[in-house]
């Protein structure tokens, strides 16, 4: 039967884009895997990832310091977390922990997270000056708000 000009010949086009490919079905052939390959392969995915990043980070000269432990942390939690006593002295404000906590969440949704990469007991970096401005900006905002309303 002969296919107009609109029709595609989808096999057509296949074997166009995929030459080595052939068909599926009944003319392709099979594919022979020998056990040794099983084997090597199994091998190979249950080695930890982690061997592959570290051969990378000590082949490209990048310092190996797996050996201390690293802990993930949000720079603005550890800045707020230490001048709240500070800021809460200063607006006279509930000091209980409900309170605390609420100045806390709220302080942290108005600001950007900063998250790093720090060895355990590393002390946080200092912050530039607009960054401190910010954060003092959203605890004050958030000590009237719950100052205002407590939920206690």
């Amino acid at each position: 039967m002969a296919k107009s000009k609109n029709e595609i010949d989808k096999e057509l086009m296949y074997k166009k884009l995929m030459p080595s490919a052939g068909k599926f079905g009944a003319e392709s052939e099979p594919i022979h895997i020998e056990d040794d390959d099983i084997k090597a392969a199994t091998e190979l995915l249950d080695k930890p990832l982690v061997h592959h990043a570290t051969a990378v980070s000590r082949q490209t000269g990048v310092p190996f310091m797996d050996n201390q432990p690293t802990i993930l942390v949000n720079v603005m939690e550890n800045i707020v977390l230490e001048k709240l006593e500070s800021v809460l002295s200063r607006f006279k404000c509930c000091k209980c922990d409900r309170c605390k906590k609420d100045i806390v969440a709220l302080s942290l949704n108005k600001l950007p997270p900063k998250y790093m990469v720090i060895v355990e007991g590393q002390p946080t970096p200092d912050i530039d000056t607009q960054t401190n401005a910010q954060v003092i900006t959203a605890m004050i905002q958030a000590v009237l708000a719950v100052r205002e309303k407590p939920r206690h």
